[in-house]
C-alpha cells in the first residue's frame, strides 16, 4: 500500500499561512502546479508548493485533493523563490503574492489555451498569375508580394497593417485559390535591423562599458537627460542578449509610454516581442505571458505586472523611467516593480539596466555609494541643448481659462514659426470645484472626504477617487439659491477655451477621459507626428517618454500644485515632472522654450529650477532627506486599516501596536500613530495608519520578525480591514 503524502499549497487569500492536503498517487508532481482543492463549504484553486510524507496534522482530518488542472508547473522554481522573497520581503500573504506572479487568466481554474492563430497563407505557387495582380488589382498584389517575402502566413494583425481593410481584398484572393489559411503557432519574426542610427560618442562609450558586464548581476543606471538618446542605448543592449539566444524583459511605467515604443521596437525587431498591459484582456495578457514562456518571442515589453513574466532564458530586464510611481503597487499586493526587478536579476545573475532623465533619490543614493553603476548622457543628437526654465510670475495677472497673457504670446509666437506647443496641466475635467456662492455649500462625495469635479461634456460631477457621480444641481440644495458656479480650471475647460481663441489650429487634449485603449492614444497622436503645427494639452500621460520632434514650448500653468504638499516625496517629484515636461520641447532641428506659471516665483525651489540642473537639486533634496531622516536615510513600515467607523480602525491599530511593544528594540524605532490618514474617507471607509521608522533596517526587520506571529492571530472582522506597507511611499 502506497504512503500518503502530503502537499502544502498556496491559496489567493489574505492569510499569513499555507495550507496541506492529502495527494494521492506515487507520480512526482512539480511545484508550481494548480490544483483545484475542497475549502470550507466550496472548491479553490490552490498552487503546489512541496510534497513531503509527513505531517504535523492529524492525517485522517487531511482532506485529498480534488483534480489537478495543470500537467506542467505554471510557475517555474526561480519564480517561486522570487515569490517567497517577495512575501518575504514586503510581509505580504504567500498565497496571494503567488497568484500575483501569473496572469489573470490563470489565477483560477482555467487551463492553458492554444497559442494557434489563424494565418492566411499562399495557396499557389504560380508566379504568373499573381505577378498579373500587380496592374489589375495591386491591393491584392500588395498582400501577396508581403507574403513572399516573409516566405511564411500572415496574421490578421499583420494585415491590418498592409491595409487598414484587409477583409474585403482577403476574401477576393480566397475565392480565386490564391490565399488559404490554418491555425498555426505564433511564431517571430526575424529581427528586420536595417540602417542602425549613428551613435554619439557618449552612447558609444556607455555600451563599451556596460557591454563587458552583461553575463552577470550589475545594475546599471542610465541618467540621461531628456532626449539624449537613452532607448538606442536599450535596444543595442537588447540586439547584444537576442544575439546570445537570451531574452529580455522590458518596463515601462504605464501605457501612454507604450505607442511610440512599439513601433520602434517592431521596426528594430520585427515581430520579436510581445506585449502585456492593463489595456489588454486577460486572455490577450495570458497569450503574451505564454509566448514569452516559451521563447517564442525575445523580448517582453508592457507595465508593472510584466515583471513576472517567466521564461528559462532571461538575459536583460530594463525599467525605464525608473523614477516614476507607476512602479509602485499601492493596492492588494504593495511593492515595487523597481526593486523587486533588481532582486530577480540578482538571483538570475543577469545584469538590470534603469534610465531616467530624473532618477530617483533612492537610485541616486546607490550610485554615490557604489551599488549601482552610473552612466550619463548629457547631450542630444541634435545641436540644441534641452531647454532652459523660465518663470511667469501670475500674481497680477489676468488670465483666460488658466493661460496669463504673456504665455499666450509666446503660444502665438511658436504657433506663427510652425512649431507644436504642449500645455501640462495635471488635473482632469473641467473644473475642481462646485459652490454655491451665497451659503458656501460644495459638491463634495458621499463615499470620500474629496470634492467632486465637473466634467461638463458628460454632463456629470464625478470623485477621482471611487468613481461616484451625480447630475449637477440646477441650484443650490442647500439654500435654494437657483446658481451654483464652478471655480479653477481643468483641462476640458482648457481645450475649449483654446479651441474658441485659436479656430484654425487643432487642439488635441490627452488625458484618461478621452484615452480609453492605445489605439485611441494613437489617433490622437497621429497629428503631432506630421509635424503640422497644433496645441497638445495633457495631464502626466504626456509628461514623460514621448518623442515630438516639432514640439518647440512647452507650458506648465499650475507648477505651485506641490509646492505645499504634506508629502514628504512632493518636492521631488514636482522637480522631477517640471524637467520632464520641460524636456519635451526642442528636441528636433529647432530650440526649445520651458516656462512655469507660478505665484511663488520667489519660492527656494524655483529658484533652484532656473539655477541648477536636476542633479544638483536631487543632491540638496538629498541632505534634507538625510537631515530630517526621511527616505533613503531611513525605513518605513505604515500599517494601514479601514473600516465603516474611524474608531474601529483605530482600534486595530491599537492592537497591532501593542503587539509590536512587546518586541525587544521597539523603543529604538520612531513610531507615529495610530491617527486618522490624510483623506481619511475614502470608498466609504474610514483609514487610519500606524507609522514605525528607523534608520537602522535591520532593527526595524528584527521587530517585526518578533510581533508577526501574533500579528497573524490577530482575530480577522469582516468590518475592519488592514494590511502592511514596507517601504511605504507616503508616511
Amino acid at each position: 500500500m502506497p504512503q500518503p503524502r502530503f502537499a502544502r499549497f498556496a491559496i489567493a487569500l489574505p492569510l499569513y499561512r499555507v495550507f496541506e492536503y492529502a495527494l494521492p498517487g506515487e507520480t512526482p508532481v512539480p511545484a508550481g502546479t494548480r490544483y483545484r482543492l475542497p475549502f470550507t463549504n466550496g472548491t479553490r484553486t490552490g498552487l503546489l508548493l512541496g510534497v513531503s510524507q509527513t505531517s504535523e496534522f492529524d492525517p485522517a482530518r487531511i482532506k485529498p485533493v480534488e483534480q489537478r488542472i495543470d500537467q506542467q508547473p505554471v510557475l517555474d522554481r526561480h519564480m517561486l523563490s522570487l515569490a517567497q522573497w517577495l512575501a518575504d520581503y514586503y510581509l505580504q500573504p504567500l498565497g496571494e503574492v503567488v497568484f500575483q506572479c501569473l496572469p489573470g487568466y490563470l489565477r483560477g481554474a482555467r487551463s492553458h489555451v492554444s497559442t494557434r492563430v489563424k494565418c492566411w497563407l499562399l495557396a499557389t505557387s504560380d508566379v504568373a498569375l499573381i505577378d498579373n495582380l500587380r496592374q489589375r488589382s495591386p491591393r491584392q498584389f500588395e498582400i501577396c508580394e508581403a507574403m513572399r517575402a516573409r516566405q511564411s502566413g500572415l496574421t490578421a494583425l499583420d494585415l491590418k497593417k498592409i491595409n487598414p481593410n484587409w477583409h474585403a481584398v482577403v476574401k477576393a484572393l480566397e475565392n480565386k485559390k490564391i490565399l488559404r489559411w490554418d491555425w498555426m503557432e505564433a511564431k517571430a519574426g526575424l529581427p528586420r535591423v536595417t540602417g542602425l542610427p549613428q551613435l554619439s560618442p557618449e552612447q558609444d562609450q556607455i555600451l563599451g562599458q556596460i557591454e563587458p558586464r552583461l553575463d552577470s548581476f550589475a545594475v546599471h543606471l542610465l541618467d540621461g537627460i531628456t532626449g539624449s538618446g537613452k532607448t538606442e542605448v536599450y535596444l543595442r543592449l537588447i540586439q547584444s542578449r537576442l544575439d546570445a539566444g537570451m531574452q529580455v524583459i522590458y518596463l515601462v511605467p504605464e501605457i501612454g509610454l507604450t505607442n511610440q515604443l512599439i513601433e520602434r521596437i517592431e521596426r528594430r525587431f520585427g515581430s520579436c516581442f510581445a506585449i502585456s498591459h492593463s489595456g489588454l484582456t486577460d486572455l490577450q495578457r495570458y497569450r503574451a505571458w505564454d509566448r514569452f514562456r516559451r521563447a517564442e518571442v525575445g523580448i517582453m515589453l508592457g507595465t508593472r505586472s510584466s515583471l513576472f513574466s517567466q521564461c528559462d532564458n532571461l538575459g536583460l530586464i530594463i525599467i525605464d523611467e525608473e523614477h516614476d510611481h507607476s512602479y509602485r503597487q499601492e493596492d492588494g499586493i504593495r511593492y515595487h516593480a523597481r526593486d523587486v526587478a533588481i532582486k530577480r536579476a540578482q538571483m538570475l545573475d543577469i545584469p538590470i539596466v534603469l534610465g531616467s532623465a530624473t532618477p530617483s533619490l533612492e537610485s541616486i543614493k546607490n550610485c554615490a555609494r557604489g551599488t549601482y553603476f552610473r552612466y550619463r548622457l548629457d547631450q542630444r543628437p541634435t545641436q540644441f541643448p534641452p531647454p532652459r526654465l523660465e518663470l511667469i510670475d501670475v500674481r497680477n495677472s489676468r488670465f483666460e481659462f488658466g493661460c496669463s497673457q504673456r504665455s499666450f504670446e509666446r503660444i502665438e509666437q511658436h504657433l506663427a514659426a510652425a512649431g507644436q506647443v504642449l500645455i501640462y496641466l495635471n488635473r482632469r475635467g473641467y473644473a475642481p470645484i462646485v459652490m454655491c456662492h451665497e451659503c458656501g455649500w460644495q459638491a463634495l462625495c458621499r463615499h470620500c472626504d474629496a470634492r467632486l469635479t465637473l466634467h461638463q461634456s458628460v454632463p456629470r460631477l464625478l470623485c477621482h477617487h471611487c468613481g461616484f457621480s451625480q447630475a449637477v444641481p440646477a441650484g443650490c440644495p442647500e439654500c435654494g439659491h437657483d446658481e451654483v458656479k464652478h471655480y479653477g480650471i481643468g483641462t476640458e475647460q482648457l481645450e475649449q477655451g483654446l479651441q474658441q481663441r485659436y479656430p484654425q489650429t487643432p487642439i488635441l487634449r490627452i488625458d484618461r477621459d478621452v484615452i480609453a485603449s492605445r489605439e485611441a492614444l494613437k489617433s490622437r497622436l497621429q497629428q503631432l507626428q506630421s509635424g503640422e503645427p497644433c496645441i497638445l494639452i495633457g495631464t502626466q500621460m504626456i509628461a514623460k517618454g514621448h518623442d515630438y520632434p516639432a514640439i518647440t514650448l512647452s507650458i506648465v500653468l499650475d507648477a505651485d500644485q506641490a509646492l505645499f504638499s504634506a508629502s514628504y516625496r512632493a518636492s521631488e517629484r514636482l522637480v522631477q515632472t517640471l524637467f520632464q515636461v520641460a524636456g519635451r520641447s526642442g528636441r528636433g532641428d529647432r530650440a526649445g522654450e520651458a516656462i512655469l506659471q507660478t505665484r511663488f516665483p520667489e519660492h527656494p525651489l524655483m529658484q533652484a529650477l532656473l539655477r541648477h540642473s536636476y542633479r544638483e537639486i536631487a543632491a540638496d533634496l538629498l541632505r534634507e532627506r538625510r537631515q530630517f531622516g526621511f527616505p533613503p536615510y531611513a525605513r518605513v513600515v505604515m500599517f494601514r486599516a479601514d473600516a465603516i467607523k474611524l474608531e474601529d480602525a483605530l482600534q486595530k491599530l491599537e492592537q497591532i501596536r501593542a503587539r509590536l511593544t512587546s518586541a525587544q528594540d521597539f523603543d529604538a524605532l520612531s513610531c507615529v500613530g495610530p491617527m486618522p490618514a490624510l483623506m481619511t474617507r475614502r470608498i466609504g471607509r474610514y483609514r487610519a495608519q500606524l507609522c514605525l521608522i528607523s534608520e537602522d533596517y535591520r532593527v526595524l526587520r528584527s521587530v517585526l520578525a518578533q510581533a508577526m506571529p501574533a500579528l497573524e492571530d490577530l482575530p480577522s472582522s469582516a468590518r475592519v480591514g488592514w494590511s502592511i506597507d514596507v517601504d511605504a511611499y507616503e508616511l
